[in-house]
């Protein structure tokens, strides 16, 4: 069984496309998506961690406000860093005397950043923190 039959009167542009298919029948599929396909670009995630400490007398509420705006900025300034970065999440830790308990952390995708640059609607509180915390404002963290 004969795939290609050569003629000697071709020229040599219409030789060279018979042997590009004849390679790429040789190869099978796995050669025309290489030959097609664009490099992937590559996209990742960032993680921050951040603690703030509790100042005396605060609050779990202003705290957790605290929290809120500290996110905000470690948000923006992560995508504003690398524009390859497609998700970020920030998760702030309440920090006093050596004990340390996560107050919210911040999950969200650049786009929706960029639709929405709103802490509270992408953040994941931990309402445990209020408990191990302490709700009084002047019991420590």
């Amino acid at each position: 069984m004969t795939f290609f039959a050569w003629n000697t009167g071709r020229d040599r542009q219409s030789k060279a496309a018979s042997v590009v298919l004849a390679a790429l029948v040789g190869f099978g599929s796995a050669a025309v998506p290489a030959l097609v396909a664009p490099p992937v670009a590559q996209a990742y995630t960032s993680r921050v961690n951040v603690f703030l400490v509790r100042e005396q007398g605060e609050s779990f509420d202003t705290l957790v406000q605290r929290s809120e705006i500290v996110a905000r900025a470690a948000v923006q300034r992560s995508f504003d860093a690398d524009v390859l970065m497609t998700d970020v999440i920030v998760t702030i830790i309440g920090d006093n005397q050596g004990v340390s308990v996560p107050i919210l952390t911040v999950p969200v995708s650049r786009s929706e950043w960029q639709l929405r640059p709103d802490v509270t609607q992408w953040a994941n509180y931990y309402e445990a923190a209020r408990y191990l915390v302490g709700d009084q404002a002047s019991e420590p963290l």
